[in-house]
């Protein structure tokens, strides 16, 4: 018996080490994410567009860091967005929505379509509470309009601002 010990506790000492040994080496695991990767010069090494409308740069020394896309500006008022008016033709991911003012009354509405003109698909409804009020909506990774973006309000006293990239 005592020899049967001897021999299982030598056979065990010649593989343990080599068991830590493995459990001890570097190991990696990376899931990558769908995207767009461009490798570049200049300084840039990776540039990565990501679905959600953002673009992430790496450096050559490894820092990353996170640009929106371009932002264009539309923006309506008055008498004009009161009769409604197109904001942008043709497609377009918007990113915020505003509308309100200084001198617009409450119950003031606007409607947001997907189309050229008011008879589109309705996208977006904003109202306003009290007076005064203005009502800002952001929206991540941006609202897709294929059409275009009308707005049509019963405000002759309102604003309304919106971002915008195509």
């Amino acid at each position: 018996m005592k020899r049967l010990f001897i021999f299982l506790l030598l056979v065990a000492l010649v593989f343990i080490p080599v068991k830590l040994w493995a459990d001890a080496t570097f190991t990696s695991t990376t899931t990558p994410k769908a995207c767009n990767v461009d490798y570049c010069s200049g300084g840039g090494v990776a540039v990565v567009d990501v679905q959600n409308g953002y673009t992430q740069r790496v450096d050559s020394v490894g820092a990353a860091l996170i640009l929106q896309k371009g932002q264009k500006i539309a923006f309506a008022e008055g008498a004009t967005l009161n009769t409604g008016t197109l904001l942008v033709t043709g497609g377009a991911r918007v990113s915020t929505i505003t509308f309100g003012g200084p001198v617009v009354s409450a119950g003031s509405f606007v409607l947001i379509y997907d189309a050229l003109t008011a008879t589109g698909t309705q996208k977006f409804d904003i109202s306003i509470g009290t007076t005064k009020d203005v009502n800002t909506i952001t929206i991540p990774g941006g609202a897709i309009f294929a059409t275009g973006v009308f707005a049509d309000s019963n405000a002759a006293d309102a604003g309304i601002t919106i971002t915008y990239d195509n």
